[in-house]
């Protein structure tokens, strides 16, 4: 009876996606058992995409019934041709392990990052990487274990091999108190490694407190540039912030800001441009009704910013009053397109919108789903002929699945 709910919810969720032409019909694939199975990042091949996040390995019974407390998380990964179908499905971790990034590489092969639970450690977070070929048949991997809690966040190819981008609550030691950190307090964390995932270095910086990453993208002239969330502020500024670092390729810093009102802001995503970075986030607590923040910093990220919004996506299909952007892309010739949720809690639909270069909302091009269950996107991606893909996730009931959407405008 639950597959039949969730087979309905399905149909409601395809025919009820606000579209502005009858052509272009949007696409719904759903992957995945039972439980809780979430889309996180996803890539683009040559011919389709790969998909990472997390499977739950469901444990059942003789009489089929699901048993909860013997179904573990795995890091999954997942390769669709172009039209989102599935051609095969991995799952990683010999113990609970999620996938938070997945990046597809030129030989067809695609590599994951993410964490894995100690298995000596009750709850605590190591780096875990995995690496799969192209037809799914063979894979290496490797576990980063120190002290403290590490994770995996986002990874770039590299010269040398690939740098992570990651989070660490080790203590971290300074000459001064501004350049130290606390142990549990969450730091910036950089790792490099080879391409036989063999590492070559580490580097965790910040301020005192909590410093959360959550994007890295080459630089315009070299390096590295990140955004993320702190909890520190500079001269009016207040709760939480966000920043822009930059690094050169070593992952050692150059230029660091924070950004921010005494609002509180958190950062979703970045994309690097010509001549600056464009950093899409939230305003407001997840409790609260959010917005968009959306804000243009020159290459000197020192200079004031080119334009800064905090707004609500405007919808004629919608009554929903808060909005949070969880991932942007580049669109079309000079557009970006934005991804993320509608509404909060139960009440959360996948939110889809197009912005120009300006940072202004395109009248036309948006979409927020109304289907029974909810509906978030967590990263989103565009092609040269325009098609929009987002992954995610699709709860109904007590399952979630993995949620690939593509609609063209």
């Amino acid at each position: 009876m639950r597959r039949i709910y969730i087979f309905i919810a399905v149909m409601l969720f395809l025919t009820s996606c606000e579209k502005n032409s009858t052509e272009n019909i949007p696409t719904l694939k759903l992957y995945g058992d039972a439980l809780e199975d979430i889309g996180y990042s996803i890539s683009m091949t040559e011919n389709g995409y790969y998909i990472g996040g997390q499977f739950t390995e469901v444990t059942r019974n003789k009489a089929n019934y699901i048993i909860t407390d013997s179904s573990v998380k795995r890091m999954a990964v997942i390769k669709t041709d172009k039209n989102g179908n599935r051609i095969w499905k991995r799952s990683f971790g010999n113990n609970a392990a999620v996938g938070t990034k997945v990046l597809a590489l030129q030989d067809g092969s695609v590599i994951s990052t993410g964490y894995v639970l100690d298995t000596a450690i009750a709850n605590q977070k190591d780096i875990y990487i995995v690496k799969v070929s192209a037809d799914g048949l063979s894979s290496s991997e490797r576990i980063y274990a120190e002290p403290g809690n590490q994770y995996g966040i986002d990874i770039l190819q590299t010269a040398e091999g690939f740098m992570i981008l990651g989070s660490t609550d080790q203590a971290r030691e300074g000459i001064a108190d501004s350049i130290g950190n606390a142990s549990g307090k969450s730091d910036i964390y950089l790792l490099r490694i080879d391409n036989n995932l063999e590492p070559l270095g580490a580097i965790a910086n910040g301020w005192p407190g909590n410093d959360q990453a959550v994007a890295i993208k080459n630089d315009i002239n070299g390096g590295y540039v990140i955004t993320g969330t702190t909890d520190n502020s500079w001269p009016y500024q207040d709760f939480t912030n966000i920043f822009i670092l930059k690094t050169n390729l070593y992952g050692e810093p150059t230029m660091i800001k924070i950004l921010g009102t005494t609002d509180y802001e958190y950062a979703s995503d970045l994309e690097v441009l010509d001549d600056g970075y464009l950093i899409a986030g939230i305003v407001g607590n997840e409790e609260s009704d959010q917005r968009v923040y959306l804000t243009r910093i020159p290459e000197d990220i020192f200079s004031s910013p080119i334009y800064t919004y905090k707004f609500k996506v405007s919808s004629a299909y919608s009554t929903a009053s808060s909005f949070a952007v969880r991932a942007i892309s580049r669109y079309s010739t000079d557009l970006f397109v934005l991804a993320g949720q509608a509404g909060t809690g139960t009440s959360a639909k996948m939110l889809i919108f197009v912005t120009d270069a300006e940072g202004k909302q395109v009248s036309g091009k948006e979409m927020i789903t109304s289907a029974t269950g909810i509906q978030v996107a967590y990263d989103v991606i565009s092609d040269e002929t325009d098609e929009i893909v987002a992954v995610g996730k699709n709860s109904f009931e007590n399952n979630t699945m993995i949620s690939l959407f593509k609609i063209r405008f």
